[in-house]
């Protein structure tokens, strides 16, 4: 299973997918190409989701054909998929909002191509049963902002609540030593949490109705997206139809991961059952993604949303006036 790694071990995985840090600031190596055949880098986190799913079954090798070549980047935080994307070490990747907007503000050449999943019950707040007002939660991530988000729609404010910022592999520990009350936080971490006297006081989906739409996305290095897009098109279609094997044969999903990932099919089917995909058709609606040159769609405000909540938290340092040339709605346009 993936865990949060030290600045140390960072700089270590960037090294190893071609990034090379140097005194003053980050020089990025681009990967060598090679003129015989084509090569798609694909990063992916290492938790129970269909990108990993492609990458045990070799499903994404099989949709590229033969005359590509398909590496695999293991990441565990958004900011590896950002400095990877800028030093051109890798081609596609799934990232959370929050990153993905840091990203574009850096003016890193890549753009959302799809919706990975919506974040409804995968990441929610947990409380302990005798309730108090300690949340502990990683600070400037999706849990952050849908608490914040949270807040705002229950009326209250920071002096209502203690926020704690607390890495996400230090939650459990931090709620077994009671020095919090609750925590927002995702899955599997959120399963072991309510196991152990908590209960779920709010899920991000509860937002939708006031209309916040938290989701990670799928981005791709701007030059791969247009000298591959053939490439991109098929990652998206093969995407989408281990999304569906998600929904209709997750026992076929868990006998393949559970052994890949080490975790029991308990665990594994917990985090299936918390993975909410959306389907072309769903995202080429204005509430989600649209279909190209849409300028006002749940994606975009989203992302205006995620963008003025980190400029706020001093996380950015300018706002692009809008996102809309970095969603790139043209392959969902192909898939319906």
């Amino acid at each position: 299973m993936s865990r949060s790694l030290s600045r140390r071990e960072t700089l270590r995985v960037l090294r190893n997918i071609g990034v090379a840090t140097f005194a003053g600031g980050a020089l990025l190596v681009p990967r060598k190409s090679t003129a015989q055949q084509a090569t798609a880098v694909l990063g992916h986190f290492g938790s129970a989701n269909p990108q990993t799913f492609g990458k045990a079954t070799g499903a994404f090798a099989k949709a590229f054909g033969g005359n590509v070549k398909t590496d695999f980047v293991t990441v565990s935080a958004g900011p590896q998929v950002l400095a990877a994307i800028a030093g051109n070490s890798m081609d596609v990747c799934n990232v959370g909002s929050s990153p993905m907007v840091v990203g574009f503000g850096q003016g890193i050449k890549m753009s959302m191509v799809y919706v990975e999943k919506y974040i409804t019950d995968s990441e929610c707040l947990a409380v302990r049963k005798d309730v108090g007002i300690k949340i502990g939660l990683p600070f400037n991530t999706s849990v952050h902002f849908a608490m914040l988000a949270g807040m705002k729609s229950a009326g209250l404010t920071a002096s209502d609540v203690n926020l704690i910022n607390i890495k996400a592999d230090s939650i459990q520990a931090t709620w077994q030593r009671k020095d919090i009350d609750g925590a927002y936080i995702w899955y599997p971490i959120l399963g072991d949490i309510v196991a152990d006297n908590g209960k779920i006081l709010l899920k991000t989906g509860d937002l939708a109705a006031s209309g916040t739409l938290v989701f990670d996305g799928i981005v791709v290095r701007d030059e791969f997206k247009q000298k591959h897009p053939e490439l991109v098109l098929a990652y998206l279609k093969e995407y989408d139809r281990l999304c569906t094997m998600y929904e209709k044969e997750p026992q076929e999903v868990v006998k393949v991961l559970s052994p890949y990932l080490a975790m029991t099919p308990e665990k594994t089917m917990d985090y299936i059952n918390t993975f909410h995909s959306v389907s072309p058709k769903e995202l080429a609606s204005d509430k989600w993604m649209g279909l190209p040159g849409a300028k006002d769609t749940g994606v975009l405000r989203t992302l205006q949303a995620q963008a003025d909540f980190l400029k706020a938290a001093e996380q950015m340092s300018a706002i692009p006036p809008t996102f809309a040339p970095y969603v790139d709605a043209s392959f969902l346009a192909k898939m319906i």
